[in-house]
């Protein structure tokens, strides 16, 4: 008997106005996940920011000053987590094997967060959790504290909000119920070999691109 998963059957993404192809064969990937009775939910800036507005106003001045389309997504994302549960996926990931993805699910009922054994940094691109997991909202109030003392200034993106701020972030608040997963137990590939793809099939759920979309100003 599988224990009840209490990570709703939620999706979270965040898109802009100029998703390449790429962009959207990722996007369309999910959409199988509604055989399974998921529910996905896009996001936009205007969307978050009435979010933000509505449930988390600490991080609301955070969120608009970001300096990047990253930082904004990065403070919306974990706080839509924390209230609603669910899977949070960059748009530039492409689920690959529906099967495993589920299995995925069944094996960690309280969420997982994946880790880069190479730096011990924590992916900001895919997460999922139950409603209220602490260490979300802990991360989430970590960079806010960050943005009010300047010290956002002297920081680089992946550092003030990013992978870097997630892994400092749970070594400060281990406070969670999410799993700790090897990234390449869930992405077939990592940040090296998806620019130069290793032969065979793989086994993992999913594909993750590293498309970097945020860092063209236009998005």
């Amino acid at each position: 008997m599988i224990n009840p998963c209490y990570v709703p059957k939620l999706i979270h993404q965040i898109t802009g106005p100029k998703a390449t192809p790429l962009i959207n064969q990722c996007l369309k990937s999910w959409q199988i996940l509604r055989q399974q009775d998921f529910k996905i939910v896009i996001w936009n800036d205007s969307s978050l920011e009435e979010f933000l507005k509505r449930h988390y106003k600490f991080a609301l001045e955070a969120f608009i000053k970001a300096r990047n389309h990253a930082e904004a997504a990065d403070i919306a994302r974990y706080l839509l987590i924390h209230l609603f549960g669910g899977y949070y996926i960059d748009w530039d990931i492409e689920l690959i094997n529906m099967q495993e993805f589920i299995q995925l699910r069944n094996r960690h009922i309280n969420g997982f967060l994946l880790q880069d054994p190479d730096n011990n940094t924590i992916a900001s691109e895919f997460f999922c959790a139950a409603p209220g997991d602490p260490y979300l909202l802990n991360l989430s109030r970590d960079i806010v504290n960050l943005f009010d003392s300047n010290e956002r200034e002297s920081l680089t993106t992946p550092f003030y909000s990013g992978p870097y701020r997630m892994g400092q972030s749970l070594n400060l608040n281990p406070q969670t119920q999410m799993s700790i997963v090897k990234i390449k137990d869930v992405f077939a590939y990592d940040y090296k070999e998806i620019r130069n793809i290793p032969q065979g099939k793989p086994t993992q759920p999913m594909v993750h691109y590293w498309a970097h979309s945020w860092l063209k100003t236009d998005y």
